[in-house]
């Protein structure tokens, strides 16, 4: 197996731990043992936890990214934006995804390189939303809303915040 392929399968094995148990709670041993390759090999790949725990984040919101950029591009504005809370409900939906992005934000609230990462990509969401909405700053906003209501719901495992007709 290639290196290139050995690196997703430890991204993958990372994502389902961090966000089954988060950063703190997640050893790179767990990783390896999950992705079924020796510790060192993780950290010959990745350096250091804290790397491959980036990584994971930047693989996180590339899903996303990866995503919307599915759309459409004949939607008008409301309609890409009602498109994107559409996918978003969907990547909540499985979980993993929404979990990893709030355990970054949990992390990125003491740790000055995982805010840059969690930065850097909210920005990027934020101006897709922004031109998805036309401009319009309440949808926006809403878009965010309904983001962090997903995730909320997705960490705590509340789904009835949704309503009955979700």
């Amino acid at each position: 197996m290639s290196g290139t392929a050995r690196r997703g399968l430890i991204i993958e094995a990372a994502t389902r731990l961090f966000a089954q148990r988060g950063f703190a709670g997640t050893t790179t041993d767990d990783i390896a043992r999950s992705a079924g390759i020796s510790q060192p090999y993780v950290i010959r790949l990745f350096g250091t936890k804290h790397a491959l725990f980036v990584a994971v984040v930047d693989h996180a919101f590339d899903v996303v990214a990866d995503a919307l950029a599915q759309l459409p591009r004949g939607l008008g504005p409301g309609q890409r934006l009602a498109a994107m809370q559409d996918v978003y409900r969907e990547i909540a939906d499985e979980r993993e995804i929404a979990l990893v992005i709030v355990q970054a934000i949990a992390v990125a609230t003491d740790d000055a390189p995982v805010r840059a990462v969690v930065q850097m990509h909210v920005r990027a969401l934020h101006k897709a939303a922004w031109s998805a909405a036309g401009g319009d700053t309440d949808h926006v906003r809403e878009f965010f809303g309904l983001v962090m209501l997903l995730n909320v719901v997705a960490a705590i495992d509340v789904p009835e915040l949704l309503g009955p007709d979700w």
